[in-house]
């Protein structure tokens, strides 16, 4: 296997979900950190902003001088982007945000692109959303620049647009009308579990160019997922009403009623819900071997960290 030496890495979307807990666990290892971020509020709200292995930088991936800039010097991209909460056009501005990346980190020398991607098969009938991530993947392979591609399903954890659907739903409402697509089989992962593969790959020769499925140790349904939330959450039993003529559509309208996300957001995640979203293979396992959590540890330490967030803030 080749040596890896890579010393300085910038992530791209650092303060989403996924990136601001990949940052601490690059900066644990060693690696220096060039944290790319677009809105201010969003940086400022993050405990690693003033940790000395953190460069900040600003940067919006549509603004090839600011990329161009923020890539510039950087050993390895992870690129942690989508476009889902711009609205409609997203599918066109992943387009454009990712071959922008693709092209200057080929520019720039950049020895490999991480990217996050979602579970799924291109023969399946893919939501809208699925197959704009499956699209990111070929144009950032497009460049000469070597990408490693990780693909989940629901990443449990505080802030998971699709874990907090489902959290709402069941917090609030006793009896559940549902679409069909709740007894569709999902492999979810732990948002520790997902981050610990992010970090691991850098030290792994063997995975430059490769794609992998990561899951969680469990298959299970959205029914059944929602019943071990409630029993996690100490909730009574939730009823839970499949209804055929319900489409997703339909029911990310009412999504977006019930909860606080919105349906922009709400509708391309739900129309992904109708296609399983299993690990086709688990070679990742042999390569970055660990205990990977169960489903109701994952959302435990979910939990947990929600009441410990809410403490701090009532103290304040």
């Amino acid at each position: 296997m080749m040596e890896i030496d890579v010393k300085e890495v910038l992530v791209l979307g650092s303060t989403g979900y996924v990136g601001s807990r990949l940052v601490p666990g690059l900066i644990n290892q060693g690696y220096i950190v060039r944290a790319g971020w677009r809105t201010r509020s969003k940086l400022e709200a993050q405990p690693w902003k003033d940790h000395p292995k953190v460069k900040p930088v600003e940067v919006d991936v549509f603004n090839t001088d600011e990329l161009r800039e923020a890539i510039a010097g950087s050993d390895v991209v992870y690129y942690l982007i989508h476009s889902m909460y711009s609205g409609k056009d997203f599918k066109e501005m992943d387009r454009i945000a990712a071959s922008n990346t693709a092209s200057i980190s080929e520019e720039h020398n950049v020895e490999r692109i991480i990217y996050l991607s979602g579970l799924g098969e291109e023969e399946d009938n893919l939501s809208k959303h699925l197959r704009s991530r499956k699209e990111v993947d070929r144009i950032l392979r497009s460049g000469k620049t070597p990408v490693t591609t990780f693909q989940a399903a629901m990443i449990i954890g505080p802030g998971s647009a699709s874990f907090e659907i489902m959290r709402h739903l069941v917090e609030r409402l006793p009896v559940m009308i549902t679409p069909r697509w709740v007894r569709t089989k999902t492999q979810p992962i732990s948002i520790e579990d997902t981050v610990l593969y992010l970090v691991k790959c850098l030290e792994k020769s063997e995975m430059i160019g490769e794609t992998f499925d990561i899951g969680g140790p469990e298959i299970t349904t959205y029914h059944d997922l929602m019943r071990m939330y409630a029993k996690e959450a100490g909730i009574r039993r939730r009823m839970v009403v499949p209804i055929p003529l319900l489409t997703p559509r339909l029911s990310s309208y009412w999504v977006s009623l019930i909860t606080p996300i919105k349906a922009s957001i709400a509708i391309p995640l739900i129309e992904g819900l109708s296609q399983e979203t299993i690990c086709s293979e688990n070679r990742i396992r042999e390569i970055i071997p660990q205990k990977l959590l169960t489903i109701g540890e994952s959302i435990h330490l979910t939990l947990s960290y929600i009441q410990y967030s809410r403490e701090r803030n009532q103290a304040k």
